[in-house]
C-alpha cells in the first residue's frame, strides 16, 4: 500500500499544484512582493510617527485581505504524500501569537520542547490531508527565535515524504535530542522533546527569517542619507593591485549614470581618462528617509605600478563631481610596504576616530584590512552608511579589504548588501558565492580572506591550493572567528584542527582574527602545540577596533600577549624577509610588538 502511495505521489501533487495555481488569486505573489507592496503603501499613507508606532493590530487593520492571505500561506509551504500532523513549535517568550495560527485551525497543545539554553517552545498542531501545506509568517515583530516545524504521519504506519519545499534552502532532518534548531546557530540544540515528536521530519530554519515580515518597531532612519552629490567613495581591489584600481561610490536615485575621471599625478588635466561605472540599486525598505540608493563601481585598468593617480567621480548628466583624491598602485617588485589591521568595528564612531588617528600617524600605510563584523546588522544599510561616513577621507585614498563576520552575514539571510557595496576579487573556491572568499597579492605577500559563511572544508582545500602554488615570502589569513581564544567552550576546535593540517603542510605565517573583543597574540603554533620558531608554526592574532570590556582571563601558556579593553590597531611593516609587527592604542602607545625574520 505504501509503495503505491509513493509511486503516485508525484502525479497527485502535480495535479494539486496545478489546481492551486489556477484557482488562487495570490499563488503567484511571493511574501517579499507582498511586503514590498505593504511598505510602499504605508510610506504613501502614513507619516514617520505613525510608521514608528505600528502595532500588530494596526498592521492587520491596514493590509488587504489578499495581503493577509499571502502572509498566512507563503512564508513556508511544501507538499506531503500522506495525511500528516504538522507541529508549529514557537518560543513562549514571543508575546504575540502569529495572527494566522489559530484562524487556520492550529490548536495549542500541552507539549513543550526545550533547547540547550533552557528556552521553552510551545507546540501548535493541525492535521493536513496529502497535498499542499502552507504556513504563515512568524509575526510582525523581530522575534529572532522564529518557529520551526515538525511533520509526522497521521497513520503511524506510513512514511512521510516532502516535495516542493519553500524556501528551498531550508534543511529537512529528524526531530531528536541534539538536533539543530537554527542553521545559523550551530551551538543551539534540542535538549528535551515529547516522545510523540521523536523521529518526525524536522524543518530547521534561520533566525533571520524574523526580518521578512518585520513591521512593528521596524522602521529606521539613516543619519547619512544619499544625495545627488557622490559620496562614500571607497577604494578596493577586484583585480591586480599593480595595474588596476576599483572605485565605488553612492548617489541618490536621481542620478542616472556615473563616471571616474582620472590621470597620472604628473599628467595635465587635459590628459584625463574616463571610465563608466556599473550601477546597482541598493534597497533597504525600512529606511524611512532613504529607501533606495545607487551604488556605482568602476575598475580602472592599464595602470602603471608604483604610480600615483588623481581621480574624481561624478555624473556627466548633472555635472556634480567629488573632490579630487589620489591613490597609488602596488609595486611591481618586492619593495617595502606596510598595512594596518583592525579587528571588529561594528559601525562604531570610536573606530572611525581610531581609523583617522592611524591614517595620520602612518601615512605610509598602503592599505587597510578589517577582520569582520564591520557592522552590527549586515542588511541594515544605515549601519553601512556609518562605516562609510566614518571612513570618508581615508578609504578614498587607501584601498581596504575585509572578511565577512557573523554580524555582516547575520541570521542566515546572506551577505548580499556588503557584497553589493564593495567589489573584491572573484577568485575564491569553485561553487562558492563570488567575493565571499578571495585572495590578493601585494608585493611579496599573499593574503587569504576567509568567510564565516563558507564551508571550512571547502576553504581548507582552497587555502592548500593557494599556499602550495605561491612564491610569496609572507602569507596571511584573515578570518573572523578565532582559532585560539580564551573561551570556556572551544567552539572552533574542528575548524582549527582541519586548517592546521593545511598550515603544517603549506606554511601560513599569520592568521588575523576578531569576534571576541579583546587582544591576543599566540606563540607560533603547529597542530595545537607551541613551537619555538615562526618558521615552524603560525602566529594567531585577535584584535578589536572599538572599546571592549575589561575582562581578566586565565591565559594559557601558548599566549604571548593578552589585553582586555581596547580599542587597538596593528601596523605591519614588511621589508623583504623582515616583518615588524606593532599593536597601538588610541594614544599611539605601542602595546605589543614583535619582529620576524626569514
Amino acid at each position: 500500500m505504501r509503495r503505491n502511495l509513493s509511486r503516485s505521489f508525484g502525479l497527485a501533487l502535480s495535479l494539486i499544484h496545478v489546481l492551486c495555481l489556477s484557482t488562487s488569486l495570490f499563488a503567484e505573489t511571493t511574501l517579499k512582493q507582498a511586503m514590498d507592496g505593504i511598505v510602499t503603501r504605508f510610506y504613501a499613507n502614513l507619516d514617520q510617527e505613525a510608521l514608528s508606532s505600528l502595532s500588530q493590530e494596526k498592521v492587520l487593520e491596514l493590509i488587504t485581505d489578499e495581503e493577509r492571505e499571502v502572509l498566512a500561506t507563503r512564508y513556508w509551504y511544501f507538499d506531503v504524500n500522506v495525511p500528516v500532523v504538522v507541529s508549529v513549535i514557537r518560543n513562549v517568550d514571543q508575546r504575540v501569537v502569529p495572527f494566522w495560527l489559530d484562524k487556520d485551525g492550529f490548536a495549542k497543545t500541552n507539549l513543550v520542547v526545550k533547547n540547550t539554553e533552557g528556552w521553552a517552545f510551545e507546540v501548535w498542531q493541525k492535521k493536513f490531508d496529502a497535498g499542499r501545506v502552507e504556513l504563515g509568517i512568524n509575526g510582525f515583530d523581530m522575534h529572532r527565535t522564529v518557529y520551526f516545524v515538525c511533520i509526522g504521519p497521521q497513520d503511524p504506519g506510513t512514511k512521510v515524504e516532502i516535495a516542493n519545499l519553500f524556501p528551498p534552502s531550508e534543511a529537512v532532518t529528524r526531530m531528536k535530542k541534539g538536533a539543530w534548531m537554527y542553521r545559523d546557530w550551530d551551538t543551539l540544540y534540542i535538549q528535551e522533546l515529547p516522545e510523540s515528536l521523536e523521529g518526525q521530519l524536522l524543518l530547521t530554519t534561520y533566525r533571520g527569517r524574523a526580518r521578512e515580515a518585520h513591521l512593528v518597531n521596524a522602521f529606521r532612519r539613516t543619519a547619512y542619507p544619499s544625495s545627488a552629490k557622490p559620496d562614500h567613495v571607497t577604494l578596493t581591489w577586484s583585480e591586480d593591485p599593480r595595474s588596476t584600481q576599483t572605485v565605488q561610490w553612492r548617489t541618490n536615485t536621481d542620478v542616472e549614470n556615473g563616471v571616474v575621471r582620472y590621470r597620472a599625478q604628473d599628467a595635465s588635466p587635459d590628459a584625463s581618462l574616463e571610465v563608466r561605472a556599473e550601477r546597482e540599486l541598493i534597497e533597504d525598505r525600512l529606511l524611512m528617509n532613504d529607501r533606495y540608493t545607487y551604488r556605482y563601481t568602476a575598475v580602472l585598468r592599464g595602470l602603471q605600478p608604483s604610480t600615483t593617480y588623481l581621480y574624481s567621480v561624478g555624473s556627466q548628466d548633472n555635472g556634480i563631481w567629488s573632490d579630487e583624491a589620489e591613490f597609488t598602485t602596488a609595486p611591481d617588485s618586492d619593495a617595502p610596504f606596510s598595512f594596518v589591521y583592525f579587528g571588529d568595528t561594528h559601525s562604531s564612531p570610536d573606530w572611525g576616530r581610531l581609523l583617522h588617528v592611524a591614517d595620520q600617524r602612518h601615512p605610509e600605510a598602503a592599505f587597510y584590512i578589517i577582520g569582520g563584523d564591520l557592522v552590527n546588522t549586515g542588511l541594515f544599510r544605515d549601519d553601512w552608511d556609518k562605516v562609510l561616513e566614518y571612513s570618508s577621507g581615508v578609504f578614498n585614498r587607501k584601498p581596504m579589504a575585509f572578511c565577512l563576520g557573523n554580524h555582516d552575514d547575520q541570521d542566515g539571510l546572506g551577505a548580499w548588501m556588503p557584497l553589493a557595496l564593495f567589489a573584491f576579487p572573484r577568485n575564491g573556491p569553485e561553487g562558492v558565492e563570488p567575493e565571499r572568499t578571495f585572495s590578493f597579492r601585494y608585493g611579496n605577500a599573499l593574503f587569504l580572506v576567509l568567510d564565516v559563511g563558507t564551508s571550512p572544508e571547502i576553504q581548507a582545500r582552497w587555502m592548500e591550493e593557494q599556499l602550495a602554488n605561491t612564491d610569496a615570502t609572507w602569507t596571511f589569513g584573515i578570518y573572523h572567528f578565532p582559532m585560539y581564544y580564551l573561551g570556556e567552550e572551544d567552539e572552533y576546535a574542528a575548524i582549527r584542527r582541519r586548517w592546521e593540517q593545511v598550515f603544517a603542510k603549506c606554511h601560513l605565517d599569520m592568521m588575523l582574527h576578531g569576534h571576541v573583543h579583546y587582544y591576543l597574540r599566540t606563540r607560533p603554533m603547529k597542530i595545537g602545540r607551541a613551537v619555538e620558531s615562526p618558521a615552524d608554526g603560525t602566529i594567531y592574532i585577535i584584535s578589536v577596533g572599538l572599546p571592549g570590556r575589561e575582562r581578566p582571563r586565565k591565559v594559557p601558556e601558548y599566549v604571548e600577549k593578552y589585553m582586555s579593553g581596547g580599542p587597538w590597531y596593528q601596523k605591519l611593516d614588511i621589508d623583504g624577509n623582515r616583518l615588524v609587527y606593532r599593536a597601538y592604542d588610541t594614544e599611539g602607545k605601542v602595546c605589543d610588538e614583535m619582529v620576524v625574520e626569514k
